[in-house]
């Protein structure tokens, strides 16, 4: 078997023990079978957990996605509001206040942006800015807070999934080792039976049920055909 990827590993696995199924398996190879099937069991269950986790990050990060969209909006209306009160020009409302443009500060790292976002509202309130203005500059705090605590909330998950990622992973070495001892002593008891062989450990997607090969003795008690 070549490289694959996960699901791949998941998919050929259990496509290998259905395809056992559907054959009548040798003493020989029973103890591998079973040995095989306990691995890819194990294996399974790590990557439905790993499946889980990451299904869990990726509901907090879409979280600090949501909070960056609504960061990233409240900056380009204190942008807006900044040069409507005369204390910015529109080609960089933010100098004086911020080394960052709106541009440049809403492309920061997530973990970058509250500080730079603090910096711009401490700088910009200390000209007293008209009301509007200044309520702007409290929502962006408030985002700036938002944020933050989405990003909080992703540590956790994001561990959890790395974990889960290599509790699978460790698992992988025994899945392909017993694998291994299933096709070598498969192919041992179906050494005059390539066929089923191939059929057994055939490719996904290149699948062939298994024929039932006729015995040598029965082969020799049939009767000749006579030519037409």
């Amino acid at each position: 078997m070549g490289k694959t990827n996960i699901g791949e590993n998941r998919s050929y696995g259990a496509a290998i023990l259905e395809r056992f199924g559907d054959v009548a398996v040798p003493a020989l190879v029973k103890p591998h079978l079973a040995a095989f099937k306990q691995a890819h069991a194990e294996y399974e269950a790590a990557a439905a957990l790993a499946d889980a986790a990451r299904d869990k990050r990726d509901a907090a990060l879409d979280a600090v996605g949501d909070a960056d969209d609504a960061f990233d909006a409240c900056v380009g209306s204190l942008a807006d509001r900044t040069v409507g009160a005369g204390l910015g020009k529109r080609q960089n409302p933010f100098t004086g206040y911020s080394k960052h443009s709106p541009s440049q500060l809403t492309s920061l790292p997530y973990a970058d942006e509250p500080k730079a976002a603090r910096e711009l509202v401490a700088a910009l309130l200390k000209k007293k800015p008209p009301s509007d203005l200044a309520k702007v500059a409290a929502k962006l705090l408030k985002d700036t807070a938002a944020l933050e605590a989405a990003l909080s909330r992703l540590t956790r998950p994001q561990a959890a999934f790395a974990k889960a990622l290599a509790d699978r992973d460790a698992l992988l070495p025994g899945w392909t080792k017993a694998l291994r001892k299933l096709k070598k002593h498969a192919a041992a008891a179906w050494d005059e039976d390539e066929g089923t062989y191939k059929a057994l450990f055939a490719p996904l997607g290149a699948v062939q049920a298994p024929r039932k090969r006729r015995s040598r003795a029965k082969l020799a008690e049939a009767p000749a055909v006579a030519p037409a």
